[in-house]
């Protein structure tokens, strides 16, 4: 139960970030790095943006207790989230900056971007986890 309802809840926190992040705060910038190459706004298959932020959720949620290593669920939430938004936010930019003809330093933001929302739905999933049973509380 604890995996489907951090799934939900993080692909929520994933959706929202990415509305604040990408559709308000950064919109302008982003815009100016993406805007020739993206779709219309208009045109965004917003379904599949869902679709992707509870999979992208959902697999963290899945993996999260594999790794769990003991103590307060939101520094291990916080851990995780680190880990998996280096993962995923380091090789992003190099994969946009290296497939898009854009400048490095949008890719740049967008990777940080994307490692900082990994960050807070890590934290979320850990602290809807809670305690793991089975897990001793971690000294270090």
């Amino acid at each position: 139960m604890k995996l489907i309802l951090s799934a939900i809840i993080g692909g929520i926190v994933l959706f929202v970030l990415g509305w604040l992040f990408y559709g308000v705060i950064f919109m302008d910038f982003m815009n100016e790095g993406y805007g020739k190459i993206m779709r219309d706004p208009n045109d965004f298959k917003m379904w599949a943006i869902a679709v992707a932020n509870l999979l992208q959720a959902f697999f963290l949620a899945w993996i999260y207790p594999k790794g769990y290593k003991g103590g307060s669920p939101a520094k291990e939430g916080f851990m995780f989230g680190i880990d998996f938004g280096l993962l995923m936010g380091v090789p992003y930019v190099f994969y946009m900056w290296a497939s898009y003809p854009i400048k490095w330093q949008f890719a740049l933001v967008d990777g940080i971007i994307v490692g900082f929302m990994t960050v807070i739905a890590g934290i979320v999933i850990g602290l809807i986890y809670g305690k793991i049973d089975g897990k001793k509380e971690s000294t270090a």
